[in-house]
Protein backbone atom coordinates (compact mmCIF):
# COMPACT_ATOMS: atom_id res chain seq x y z
CA UNK A 1 0.00 0.00 0.00
CA UNK A 2 2.71 2.30 0.84
CA UNK A 3 4.35 1.94 -2.20
CA UNK A 4 1.02 2.81 -4.35
CA UNK A 5 0.73 5.94 -2.36
CA UNK A 6 4.26 6.93 -3.39
CA UNK A 7 3.95 6.32 -6.90
CA UNK A 8 0.07 7.49 -6.69
CA UNK A 9 1.19 11.02 -4.87
CA UNK A 10 3.63 11.71 -7.80
CA UNK A 11 0.40 13.35 -9.62
CA UNK A 12 -1.84 13.47 -6.73
CA UNK A 13 -1.54 15.60 -3.28
CA UNK A 14 -1.73 12.63 -0.50
CA UNK A 15 -5.34 13.79 0.43
CA UNK A 16 -6.43 13.39 -2.79
CA UNK A 17 -4.92 9.31 -3.29
CA UNK A 18 -6.30 8.87 -0.21
CA UNK A 19 -9.50 10.72 -0.92
CA UNK A 20 -9.71 8.99 -4.20
CA UNK A 21 -9.05 5.18 -2.73
CA UNK A 22 -11.76 5.56 -0.48
CA UNK A 23 -14.41 7.09 -2.91
CA UNK A 24 -13.46 3.74 -5.14
CA UNK A 25 -14.45 1.93 -2.57
CA UNK A 26 -17.87 3.91 -1.76
CA UNK A 27 -18.97 3.84 -5.51
CA UNK A 28 -17.99 -0.34 -5.61
CA UNK A 29 -20.42 -0.94 -2.66
CA UNK A 30 -17.09 -1.92 -0.46
CA UNK A 31 -18.32 0.55 1.61
CA UNK A 32 -21.96 0.53 1.35
CA UNK A 33 -24.26 3.45 2.95
CA UNK A 34 -24.42 3.26 6.57
CA UNK A 35 -20.85 1.40 6.75
CA UNK A 36 -18.76 2.91 8.97
CA UNK A 37 -14.94 3.82 7.28
CA UNK A 38 -11.84 2.58 9.09
CA UNK A 39 -10.52 4.42 11.79
CA UNK A 40 -7.86 7.05 11.32
CA UNK A 41 -5.17 4.87 13.02
CA UNK A 42 -6.39 1.76 10.42
CA UNK A 43 -6.24 4.50 7.19
CA UNK A 44 -2.53 5.61 8.44
CA UNK A 45 -1.67 2.63 8.69
CA UNK A 46 -3.41 1.58 5.54
CA UNK A 47 -2.12 4.10 3.46
CA UNK A 48 1.19 5.16 4.84
CA UNK A 49 0.04 8.80 5.26
CA UNK A 50 -0.09 11.12 7.97
CA UNK A 51 -2.88 11.45 10.29
CA UNK A 52 -3.76 15.07 8.72
CA UNK A 53 -3.60 13.72 5.26
CA UNK A 54 -6.02 11.19 6.15
CA UNK A 55 -8.42 14.04 7.90
CA UNK A 56 -7.45 16.51 4.80
CA UNK A 57 -9.24 13.40 2.75
CA UNK A 58 -12.10 12.64 4.69
CA UNK A 59 -13.27 16.76 4.58
CA UNK A 60 -12.74 16.09 0.71
CA UNK A 61 -15.31 12.98 0.99
CA UNK A 62 -17.43 15.15 3.28
CA UNK A 63 -17.70 18.08 0.60
CA UNK A 64 -18.67 15.44 -2.11
CA UNK A 65 -21.32 14.08 0.47
CA UNK A 66 -20.24 10.74 0.20
CA UNK A 67 -19.44 10.43 4.24
CA UNK A 68 -20.07 12.20 7.47
CA UNK A 69 -18.22 12.13 10.92
CA UNK A 70 -19.95 12.35 13.98
CA UNK A 71 -18.45 12.80 17.42
CA UNK A 72 -18.63 10.99 21.12
CA UNK A 73 -19.63 7.36 21.84
CA UNK A 74 -20.84 5.18 18.64
CA UNK A 75 -19.19 8.30 16.43
CA UNK A 76 -17.15 7.89 13.73
CA UNK A 77 -17.35 8.41 9.87
CA UNK A 78 -20.18 6.77 7.89
CA UNK A 79 -20.87 6.40 4.34
CA UNK A 80 -24.28 8.47 3.59
CA UNK A 81 -27.50 7.17 2.01
CA UNK A 82 -28.39 9.14 -1.06
CA UNK A 83 -30.20 11.64 -0.49
CA UNK A 84 -32.66 12.83 -4.18
CA UNK A 85 -32.99 15.96 -3.37
CA UNK A 86 -29.56 16.94 -3.00
CA UNK A 87 -28.47 14.80 -5.89
CA UNK A 88 -31.30 16.60 -7.92
CA UNK A 89 -29.76 20.36 -7.16
CA UNK A 90 -26.18 18.97 -7.97
CA UNK A 91 -27.38 17.84 -11.53
CA UNK A 92 -29.79 20.68 -11.75
CA UNK A 93 -26.49 23.29 -10.93
CA UNK A 94 -24.54 21.56 -13.71
CA UNK A 95 -27.09 21.52 -16.27
CA UNK A 96 -28.34 25.29 -15.40
CA UNK A 97 -24.25 25.99 -16.10
CA UNK A 98 -24.44 23.80 -19.31
CA UNK A 99 -27.28 25.80 -20.68
CA UNK A 100 -25.55 29.49 -19.74
CA UNK A 101 -22.00 27.76 -21.74
CA UNK A 102 -24.84 27.01 -24.64
CA UNK A 103 -23.47 23.48 -24.31
CA UNK A 104 -26.90 22.33 -24.33
CA UNK A 105 -30.39 23.74 -26.16
CA UNK A 106 -33.84 23.74 -25.49
CA UNK A 107 -34.33 21.10 -28.27
CA UNK A 108 -31.58 18.81 -25.89
CA UNK A 109 -33.45 19.60 -23.16
CA UNK A 110 -37.12 18.52 -24.35
CA UNK A 111 -35.17 15.47 -25.67
CA UNK A 112 -34.61 14.50 -21.67
CA UNK A 113 -38.04 15.28 -21.39
CA UNK A 114 -38.94 12.85 -23.97
CA UNK A 115 -37.35 9.82 -23.03
CA UNK A 116 -38.26 9.88 -19.73
CA UNK A 117 -41.86 11.29 -19.45
CA UNK A 118 -42.73 9.32 -21.84
CA UNK A 119 -42.16 6.12 -20.89
CA UNK A 120 -42.79 7.79 -16.98
CA UNK A 121 -46.91 8.07 -18.13
CA UNK A 122 -46.68 4.25 -19.54
CA UNK A 123 -45.63 2.79 -16.59
CA UNK A 124 -47.68 5.11 -14.66
CA UNK A 125 -50.89 3.83 -16.32
CA UNK A 126 -49.85 0.53 -14.92
CA UNK A 127 -48.78 0.80 -11.22
CA UNK A 128 -49.96 3.74 -9.85
CA UNK A 129 -51.91 4.32 -6.60
CA UNK A 130 -54.92 5.44 -5.83
CA UNK A 131 -52.67 7.61 -3.45
CA UNK A 132 -50.59 8.39 -6.47
CA UNK A 133 -53.76 9.54 -8.81
CA UNK A 134 -55.45 11.95 -5.98
CA UNK A 135 -51.69 13.50 -6.10
CA UNK A 136 -52.30 14.01 -9.24
CA UNK A 137 -55.96 14.92 -9.43
CA UNK A 138 -54.60 17.60 -6.60
CA UNK A 139 -51.96 18.97 -9.17
CA UNK A 140 -54.98 20.02 -11.92
CA UNK A 141 -57.32 21.71 -9.47
CA UNK A 142 -57.83 25.49 -11.01
CA UNK A 143 -56.05 28.55 -9.26
CA UNK A 144 -56.82 31.81 -9.51
CA UNK A 145 -53.50 32.04 -12.04
CA UNK A 146 -51.85 29.37 -13.01
CA UNK A 147 -48.02 28.82 -12.33
CA UNK A 148 -45.01 26.84 -13.65
CA UNK A 149 -44.69 25.47 -10.62
CA UNK A 150 -48.07 23.82 -10.55
CA UNK A 151 -47.70 22.25 -14.10
CA UNK A 152 -44.02 21.15 -13.22
CA UNK A 153 -45.94 19.54 -9.79
CA UNK A 154 -48.08 17.21 -11.93
CA UNK A 155 -45.33 16.07 -14.25
CA UNK A 156 -43.72 14.87 -10.85
CA UNK A 157 -46.52 13.18 -9.73
CA UNK A 158 -46.29 11.14 -13.03
CA UNK A 159 -42.32 10.27 -12.25
CA UNK A 160 -43.32 9.34 -9.00
CA UNK A 161 -46.39 6.97 -9.88
CA UNK A 162 -43.04 4.97 -12.13
CA UNK A 163 -41.50 4.15 -9.67
CA UNK A 164 -38.01 4.95 -10.74
CA UNK A 165 -36.38 7.17 -9.10
CA UNK A 166 -33.22 7.84 -11.44
CA UNK A 167 -36.55 9.32 -13.83
CA UNK A 168 -36.94 11.71 -11.16
CA UNK A 169 -33.40 12.57 -10.93
CA UNK A 170 -33.58 13.10 -14.86
CA UNK A 171 -36.27 15.17 -15.04
CA UNK A 172 -36.57 17.29 -12.02
CA UNK A 173 -33.15 19.35 -12.81
CA UNK A 174 -34.49 19.83 -16.41
CA UNK A 175 -37.67 21.48 -14.95
CA UNK A 176 -36.03 23.75 -12.94
CA UNK A 177 -33.55 25.23 -15.21
CA UNK A 178 -36.59 25.80 -18.16
CA UNK A 179 -38.29 27.49 -15.47
CA UNK A 180 -35.54 29.54 -14.43
CA UNK A 181 -34.54 30.60 -18.67
CA UNK A 182 -38.45 30.81 -19.77
CA UNK A 183 -40.52 33.42 -17.77
CA UNK A 184 -43.63 32.17 -17.15
CA UNK A 185 -45.08 35.44 -17.77
CA UNK A 186 -44.41 35.19 -21.63
CA UNK A 187 -46.98 32.05 -21.34
CA UNK A 188 -50.41 33.20 -23.12
CA UNK A 189 -53.79 32.18 -21.76
CA UNK A 190 -54.10 29.94 -24.61
CA UNK A 191 -51.12 28.32 -23.37
CA UNK A 192 -51.85 27.67 -20.15
CA UNK A 193 -55.64 26.07 -20.98
CA UNK A 194 -53.94 24.22 -23.96
CA UNK A 195 -51.72 22.87 -21.29
CA UNK A 196 -54.59 22.01 -19.10
CA UNK A 197 -56.40 20.28 -21.75
CA UNK A 198 -53.45 18.05 -22.12
CA UNK A 199 -53.16 17.26 -18.67
CA UNK A 200 -56.83 16.07 -18.15
CA UNK A 201 -56.33 14.06 -21.27
CA UNK A 202 -53.01 12.21 -19.64
CA UNK A 203 -54.42 11.89 -16.07
CA UNK A 204 -57.72 10.25 -17.75
CA UNK A 205 -55.51 7.78 -20.06
CA UNK A 206 -53.64 7.09 -16.71
CA UNK A 207 -56.92 6.50 -14.52
CA UNK A 208 -58.21 4.00 -16.98
CA UNK A 209 -54.60 2.36 -17.11
CA UNK A 210 -54.80 2.72 -20.86
CA UNK A 211 -50.87 3.10 -20.90
CA UNK A 212 -50.77 3.31 -24.94
CA UNK A 213 -53.06 6.63 -25.02
CA UNK A 214 -50.89 8.00 -21.93
CA UNK A 215 -47.33 7.84 -23.79
CA UNK A 216 -49.07 9.42 -26.74
CA UNK A 217 -50.97 11.97 -24.89
CA UNK A 218 -48.09 12.74 -23.37
CA UNK A 219 -45.48 13.52 -26.53
CA UNK A 220 -48.15 15.36 -27.84
CA UNK A 221 -48.01 17.19 -25.00
CA UNK A 222 -44.48 17.47 -25.16
CA UNK A 223 -44.18 18.51 -28.60
CA UNK A 224 -46.60 21.58 -28.18
CA UNK A 225 -44.41 22.92 -24.95
CA UNK A 226 -41.56 22.51 -27.27
CA UNK A 227 -42.54 24.79 -29.76
CA UNK A 228 -44.10 27.36 -26.88
CA UNK A 229 -40.48 27.04 -24.95
CA UNK A 230 -38.91 28.50 -28.53
CA UNK A 231 -41.45 31.09 -28.84
CA UNK A 232 -40.92 32.21 -24.83
CA UNK A 233 -36.95 32.24 -25.49
CA UNK A 234 -37.63 34.62 -28.35
CA UNK A 235 -40.19 36.67 -26.96
CA UNK A 236 -37.85 36.92 -23.95
CA UNK A 237 -35.01 38.12 -26.33
CA UNK A 238 -36.91 40.78 -27.56
CA UNK A 239 -37.95 42.36 -24.21
CA UNK A 240 -34.43 42.34 -23.24
CA UNK A 241 -33.46 44.32 -26.29
CA UNK A 242 -36.06 46.64 -26.02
Amino acid sequence: MKGEGADESVKLPAYAVVADRIRRRILSGDLPPGARLPNEAELMQESGFSRSTIREATRILASEHLVRTTRGPGGGTFVLRPDLGRLTTQVENSVALMTVAEMVTVDQLMDVRLLTEVHAAGTAAHQRSAEQLAAMRTALQPRTSPTYEADQDFHMQILAAAGNPMLELACAPVFRVLHDRFSSEHASDDFWSASHADHERILAAIERGDSMTAMTEMRRHLDRLNDTYKEMGLLRGASEED
